[in-house]
């Protein structure tokens, strides 16, 4: 057979045989179209991917932040007047009472000043009285016994001033709490400026946090708040007995504050708090893992399995914590979210399901 003659015979086969192929795939996948159409499991081309099976479950939505502990009252001992320490009444680390002296500074001039009015006051009480006797015999007039009664007057102002300047020399605690570290020694000369030592009242104590603006309408004054402290095992319980009425407007948040029994003093101010706020419990929450959601500018979405499919979804959420996520709407029971593989699939791709998951793990949840 001519040589031509059989190139072109052994061309127009393999056109034949590929021909055929082509029709046999375009057959296979003729029966629906459009990213919700079903895939064939066996379709060489679709990711693999693992799943969670959206059911209905209880969900407490408990917010979870940090805060600091504050003393009930707390306040830095300082001199009203400038002055020269005499003596110190209080040990470091004490327990003193309200009204206890703590700080005597120098008042001797004070002191002698006062004794000079007394006896000023002393004799102007003497010449008022004289007065008073010549005026019942109508022996002078009343204007004399006016001037004499209040040169007595006089003095006895001047004295409580003075004895008010002594006072000012006495510093003493305002409230019963525990004193802190000494900052002067006896013998210092000290300014209004300067601070002598702390006082704090410890128990109870005071736990500030801040919460998102989105709940000021679940939180309410009476509401029973848990928090940790580092170097404590277990959970304290607090009351929150004020809120802030204002929001703040670069962090949108509400400034909370509540109280608690610190038994034994275990608890000092200034230390980092773990809080967490029950609001409310719902019986029929839809959760789905937090690796699912998937942030966009005009608010979030998820891949759900649908049909062989993935199929993009617009979402509502609610609570959120870094394990789980409440979704409000967009999601009914029994749909499947896709987990794994965000970052390959697109919407309408093919995918596999290899693993179905009905539970998410349970992990300690971190602050909001």
């Amino acid at each position: 057979m001519n040589p031509i003659i059989k190139r072109l015979l052994f061309s127009g086969i393999l056109l034949l045989v590929a021909g055929i192929l082509l029709w046999l795939r375009l057959d296979t996948g003729s029966g629906s179209t459009g990213p919700n159409a079903p895939v064939a499991e066996e379709s060489p081309d679709r990711v693999r991917v693992a799943g969670y099976v959206v059911r209905p479950e209880e969900f407490s939505e408990t917010i979870r932040t940090t805060g600091n502990i504050l003393a009930d009252e707390e306040v830095y001992i300082r001199p009203e007047v400038s002055g020269r320490i005499t003596r110190i009444h209080f040990e470091e680390d004490s327990e003193v009472e309200e009204g206890d002296l703590l700080v005597k500074l120098n008042d001797a001039e004070l002191q002698q000043e006062k004794r000079r009015i007394s006896y000023q006051i002393n004799l102007a009480r003497i010449r008022e009285r004289r007065q008073q006797e010549l005026l019942d015999r109508n022996a002078i007039a009343q204007e004399d016994y006016d001037i004499a009664l209040n040169e007595l007057n006089t003095l006895i102002a001047q004295e409580d001033g003075i004895q008010a300047r002594i006072d000012q020399t006495e510093i003493r605690a305002p409230f019963d709490g525990i004193v802190g570290l000494k900052e002067i020694s006896v013998g210092s000369y000290v300014s209004p400026d300067a601070v002598i030592s702390s006082l704090q009242k410890i128990d109870p104590l005071k736990i500030e946090f801040s919460i998102p603006e989105r709940y000021r309408a679940s939180i309410t004054r009476g509401q029973t708040v848990r928090f940790s402290v580092e170097g404590l095992d277990n959970n304290r319980e607090g009351e929150v007995y004020a809120i802030q009425p204002r929001v703040d407007r670069e962090t949108r948040t509400l400034r909370i504050r509540a109280i608690a029994p610190n038994p034994g003093l275990l608890i000092f101010p200034g230390a980092y708090a773990r809080v967490q706020v029950d609001l409310r419990s719902v019986n029929d929450a839809l959760l789905i893992p937090s690796e699912a959601l998937i942030p966009e500018l005009s608010g979030y979405h998820v891949l759900v399995y649908s049909g062989g499919r993935a199929v993009e979804r617009p979402v509502q959420i609610g609570t959120r914590t870094d394990r789980q996520i409440v979704i409000r709407e967009g999601l009914a029971p029994g749909d499947t979210v896709i987990t794994t593989g965000l970052l390959q699939i697109r919407d309408g791709m093919p995918v596999s399901i290899e693993e179905s998951r009905t539970e998410i793990p349970v992990e300690e949840v971190g602050a909001l």
